[in-house]
């Protein structure tokens, strides 16, 4: 049975028995504040079919349906409302396929009634108790916090909405109530609830005594309610056990209370004499000649004192009369207990009895249904041997009669045909092996045209394009010349700048130049200069922090001991609680630091405790009625005040025990009284009680009857059983008979397979062919474009030694710009795995779960399983065990004979199964060669393509690196020329203004020109030997394709097979590098939005610059700009992005060789920019390697 607790947050499933608490442990963890670490336990109990709440003792207890339970089991239904805890989610119980119970005994809608008492018929008015009404099982009534879940079935008619099933768990029983007069028992519901009680006992002043509930029950009660009976029985001894000793404790009250009732009218008696007497006595000394009036006084006084006793005696009466009606309906109360104890303890051993005949008759049904569903087993295994062998025999020895001069001939095709059928069958395995390898290879042949196919066109669309960019490769060099002679520009101007820095704006030289070691020297002499500085600038700070905390120390003792002494004189001298308070606040708002404040805790602990005795003697001075003074101080008077109220209390119990004793000696005759009444009601309880027990008798004869009606249905569902046994042997029959025509059809479509598999044998053999020739054709084309690309490379390879030095430059920028991305990757990297952990988490609970669903599930259907069998086969070998002692006789020849033809087959099969096994060994063994030297070829093809994309990630790289050389070029030219026109006009006009001067300015542009020209050409030669470099690497990719066109002539047809599946698995690799790509393109973007960022702090950079620079004279703003241009070429210089000679197919190529790291890949992938969106630079597989 599924059951779940439903709750605002899920579903939460149910075992057979779930723990509910605090702890880690508990199946059913809550983590709030009212929870105890083991709070409850929810149990299925399999003998009534329901769930069984537990509270183990917590603080606050569990709520079921609003009603709160403690320290008690609860039985549940479907639709209870729990909640653990005082405050907390509440759960509904909902259970699956929950089972319609129907209840007999509840029927009826006319009750039987119940007589009343005849006390309480003769005194309604004074009876404060409600009429008791029978209970109609069609409608509910409505009391607060009732319910018949505990302990007792439900009627089979549903409570309407409104009303909640209560639950509460302090026992709420049922008592079994038969009265003489009526034949049908009353089953009586009595509520112990303890607000029930308290409600009661205020209402009519008897506690206990509620409302009960009657149910009627039937006579013919099935097994399942007579346990349920008896369960009901057993609680109910323990409820009336515990109404017994509530009777006895009344009886202890009463009698207390009467004996007070007589102390107290002595005391009013002797009282009034008292008074009397010294009224009297004051009277008398007066003159003799008033002695008339007060005799008159004493007679008034005297009949006062009459009418006084009269009136109090009228009220003793009327309060004795009431507790004597009270006595009388509890002693009633008191003898129905006793008889339903003597009722139900009869009912209980009856039915204890004959529960244990019952599971002694159980247990030996279940041992000999163990025994024949054993028996069974065999027999069935035997029969279903014998039958196949006695059908074959039958039909022989028909045949004998006839033909016994035939089965000899028939006897030898039949060792032929069997011989045939086995070969038949070896070969339709191997052909369906053949299948299933051809159909696989047809898959695999199929995806490597496709792929062949693809890679062609892209190879031919390659070749294009890198003809063009050959062409294209010479008009490049004239840039890089100009590009070259911008960066030795550069380099002068950064020295002339670290110099600066370093030196000042003094010449450290003026004779000659500063060289590297001495720039080297002193900026190490700065570093170590500030290090130095620092840390005497840290040792100063120690030294100050220490001397303030020794002035603290010495200011906070002082502190203290000013406080201990004022302490000290209050305590010394007679002080309140209140004055040592007042010393307590002083010191503890007294701020100390942390070595002194340990002193302070204890004096402030010390002086806490003569406060709490302080307190506490004033307190018990206050409690006992001494009022205190403001003088009176110190312990001394607290304790001379307590001996004088002690001395005081012990003559007060003096005189109240000698009252005691007198009040002792009435008690005694009223309760010999008492006693003989008591001794007359045991008389009239033993009369009901042998009622009773002939009653009991009546209801065991009627179970029994019972029992033998359920003997009489056992016998007639055996007799349906025997039927069902032979319709399913006619079925074995039928089935026999399909069997034999399901061989010849698989015979038929055996040959079938043999002609299909042939032709598609041949048609293998033809696309092979096909595809070899293809093979060739794709070979040719490979090299030819992988020619190319050599030339291209040898070229590239020449430029990168030129473009180092630029990119060193650029290096620093790049390297904060990577620090950034690194952070952001990881903080990415740590979300998604974090993403990824919950999911397993969430996945592997709700595997867990279906598992335990699932195990349920198959637990009860396999019980379920187990019984129906059971029954059946205790039906079924009843039947066979008279016609098997039959058959055995007939069939012990023929199984001798099954026997020996068994022996010899096994030998035969061991004989055929180890030959088998050899066959596989070999085949294992062969198996194990093909696929070393498989693993052999694989590692060479790998060592080749890690050579081919280490070559195409350096040739993408250079080409990349040329693209922005050649735009440097470009724009060193401009510069170049702007320059030239600004001299030439700048010359004009200092010829004009001074015609006589020298020109100096010429002199040195024309030397700057010179200078560039010279660097100009050693690009060149440069450029040269780079070309030398990329032919050497071509002819080494020719090489190695060589090789791999050998290593593929040398393949067998399978293990070019393999090859094309190492091909597609590329393809697949090639599609989740597009997809890293597309990750790599958003990483992109957000480098060049810090990119951008930085192009705007340069561009500020520059512009604050420029202003610090400029200088009033006019003379000095007409010079030539030609040297701020060169100091500002550091910080403009920044590559282009130029989308012109680059396709999407040779991103995808850069894509697929980026992850590549090899010996011809040294430059510095950082100090790239991207050239498109797509594509990042700075990717894990490039490393960077300065010069």
């Amino acid at each position: 049975m599924k059951a779940y607790l439903k709750s605002a947050e899920g579903f939460f499933i149910l075992n057979k028995s779930t723990t509910i608490g605090r702890h880690k442990d508990s199946d059913l963890v809550l983590e709030s504040a009212d929870i105890d670490n083991h709070h409850a336990l929810i149990e299925y109990n399999e003998a009534e079919g329901s769930f069984v709440l537990q509270d183990f003792n917590s603080l606050h207890g569990t709520f079921v349906n609003e009603c709160h339970i403690q320290n008690v089991a609860v039985k549940l239904l479907p639709g209870d409302i729990l909640r653990f805890g005082s405050e907390g989610l509440t759960y509904e119980l909902v259970i699956e396929n929950a089972p319609s119970a129907s209840f007999p005994w509840v029927r009826g809608p006319a009750p039987w009634p119940k007589p009343q008492p005849p006390q309480a018929a003769q005194q309604p008015n004074q009876s404060p108790f409600p009429p008791r009404m029978p209970f109609h099982p069609g409608i509910w009534p409505t009391p607060v916090q009732k319910s018949w879940s505990q302990g007792f079935p439900r009627p089979t008619r549903a409570p309407p909405a409104s009303h909640k099933r209560p639950v509460s768990a302090s026992g709420k029983m049922f008592s079994f109530v038969v009265d003489g007069t009526y034949p049908s028992p009353i089953i009586r519901q009595v509520w112990t609830n303890a607000d029930e009680l308290s409600e009661q006992s205020g209402a009519g002043g008897l506690p206990g005594a509620g409302p009960s509930v009657e149910v009627y029950v039937d006579q013919d009660l099935g097994p399942q309610d007579k346990d349920e009976l008896i369960l009901l029985l057993g609680k109910e001894i323990t409820r009336l056990s515990d109404f017994e000793l509530e009777s006895k404790y009344k009886d202890a009250v009463i009698f207390s209370l009467q004996t007070e009732l007589a102390s107290l009218s002595q005391k009013l008696l002797d009282a009034t004499a008292s008074r009397s007497e010294r009224a009297a006595s004051q009277k008398f000394p007066g003159s003799g000649e008033d002695v008339d009036d007060p005799q008159r006084e004493i007679q008034n006084l005297k009949s006062q004192v009459s009418a006084l006793q009269k009136g109090y005696s009228q009220v003793l009466c009327q309060t004795l009369s009431e507790r004597n009606v009270e006595i009388t309906s509890l002693k009633t109360e008191g003898e129905n207990l006793r008889r339903d104890n003597a009722i139900t303890a009869g009912m209980v051993s009856s039915l204890q009895k004959n529960m244990l005949v019952k599971e002694e008759q159980v247990q030996q049904l279940q041992q000999e249904v163990n025994q024949l569903q054993s028996e069974n087993k065999e027999k069935e295994h035997q029969l279903e041997a014998l039958s196949s062998r006695c059908s074959v025999l039958k039909e022989e020895l028909k045949k004998e009669d006839a033909q016994r001069e035939q089965q000899e001939a028939q006897e030898k095709e039949l060792k032929l045909c069997k011989s045939q059928i086995q070969d038949m069958e070896k070969e339709m395995k191997k052909l369906r092996e053949e299948l299933k390898k051809s159909s696989a290879e047809q898959v695999t042949i199929s995806k490597t045209l496709r792929e062949k196919s693809k890679v062609e066109e892209k190879l031919q669309e390659d070749s294009r394009r890198k003809l063009l960019q050959l062409q294209e490769m010479g008009n490049r060099e004239n840039l890089i010349k100009v590009n070259l002679e911008r960066a030795v520009g550069q380099l002068e101007h950064f020295r002339s700048q670290v110099i600066k820095a370093t030196y000042g704006r003094a010449k450290p030289f003026q004779d000659r130049p500063v060289t590297d070691q001495q720039l080297l020297e002193k900026i190490t002499q700065v570093t170590e200069d500030s290090i130095s500085f620092q840390q005497r600038k840290w040792s100063l700070q120690e030294m100050q922090l220490s001397s303030r905390k020794q002035e603290e120390l010495t200011e906070n003792v002082e502190k203290l001991k000013m406080a201990l002494d004022s302490c000290q004189a209050c305590v010394q001298m007679p002080c309140c609680s209140k004055d040592l308070k007042k010393e307590v606040d002083r010191l503890q708002c007294l701020q100390v630091s942390p070595p002194v404040s340990g002193l302070q805790k204890v004096a402030l602990d010390t002086l806490r405790l003569l406060q709490s005795w302080l307190e506490d003697t004033e307190r018990l001075l206050r409690d006992v009625g001494i009022q205190l003074s403001g003088s009176d101080k110190g312990l001394s008077l607290y304790l001379k005040y307590l001996l004088e109220h002690y001395k005081k209390i012990t003559i007060r119990t003096e005189e109240l025990q000698v009252k005691i004793s007198s009040s002792q000696e009435t008690q005694k005759s009223l309760l010999q009284e008492k006693l003989r009444e008591h001794l007359e009601e045991k008389e009239k309880l033993n009369e009901e009680r042998l009622q009773q027990e002939e009653k009991l008798t009546a209801r065991v004869k009627w179970l029994m009857e019972e029992k033998e009606v359920l003997e009489e249905r056992i016998t007639q569902e055996k007799n349906r059983a025997k039927e069902a046994l032979e319709e399913e042997q006619r079925k074995v029959q039928e089935l026999e008979n399909r069997l034999t025509h399901q061989k010849k059809a698989l015979e038929e479509s055996f040959l079938q397979e043999k002609s299909r598999v042939k032709e598609a044998l041949e048609e293998e053999q033809t696309r092979v062919q096909e595809l070899e020739n293809r093979l060739t054709h794709q070979k040719e084309a490979l090299e030819s474009s992988m020619a190319h690309e050599r030339k291209a490379k040898e070229a590239l390879e020449a430029e990168k030694r030129r473009v180092q030095d630029l990119e060193n430059r650029l290096t620093q920028q790049k390297e904060i710009l990577e620090s950034s991305i690194a952070y952001e990757k990881q903080k990415a990297k740590e979300a998604i795995e974090k993403e990824r952990r919950r999911a397993q988490d969430l996945e592997n609970r709700l595997t867990k779960q279906k598992e335990e669903i699932d195990l349920k599930v198959q637990k009860e259907d396999a019980l379920n399983n187990k019984l129906n069998d059971a029954l059946a086969e205790v039906e079924e070998t009843q039947k066979t065990k008279a016609a098997e002692s039959l058959r055995a006789e007939s069939l012990g020849m023929k199984l001798s004979e099954t026997l020996t033809e068994l022996e010899t087959a096994k030998t035969k099969m061991v004989m055929m199964e180890g030959r088998i096994q050899l066959q596989q060994q070999t085949i294992k063994a062969l198996q194990e060669e093909q696929e070393s030297q498989k693993r052999g070829f694989e590692e060479e093809i790998m060592e080749y393509k890690e050579h081919i994309k280490q070559h195409s990630q350096t040739i993408v790289s250079l080409e990349k690196r040329l693209r922005k050389v050649t735009e440097h070029h470009k724009k060193i030219e401009g510069e170049i020329a702007t320059l030239k026109d600004n001299d030439s006009a700048q010359e004009k006009e200092a010829q004009q203004d001074r015609p006589a001067g020298p020109p100096l300015e010429t002199g040195a542009k024309d030397a700057v020109s010179d200078h560039l020209i010279e660097d100009l050409l050693m690009a060149q030669k440069e450029i040269l030997s780079q070309q030398e470099v990329i032919m050497s690497l071509r002819k080494n990719l020719s090489d190695a394709h060589g090789r791999m066109s050998d290593l593929r002539g040398e393949l067998n047809e399978k293990q070019k097979l393999e090859l094309e599946r190492n091909v597609a698995l590329v393809q697949q690799q090639k599609n989740e590098l597009s997809a890293l790509k597309e990750k790599m393109a958003q990483m992109t973007g957000l480098v060049e939005r810090k990119d951008r960022e930085l192009q705007v702090l340069k561009e500020a950079f520059r512009a604050s610059r420029e202003e610090h620079r400029l200088q009033p004279h006019k003379d000095k703003q007409q010079k030539p700009r030609s040297a701020a241009q060169m100091r500002d070429i550091s910080v403009q210089i920044e590559p282009v992005r130029t989308n012109a000679f680059l396709s999407s197919q040779e991103t995808a190529v850069i894509g697929q060789h980026v992850c590549a790291v090899g010996p011809y890949a040294p430059l510095h992938s950082q100090s790239v920019r991207p050239l498109r969106p797509g594509l990042d630079p700075g990717l894990p597989g490039s490393s960077p390697q300065k010069p």
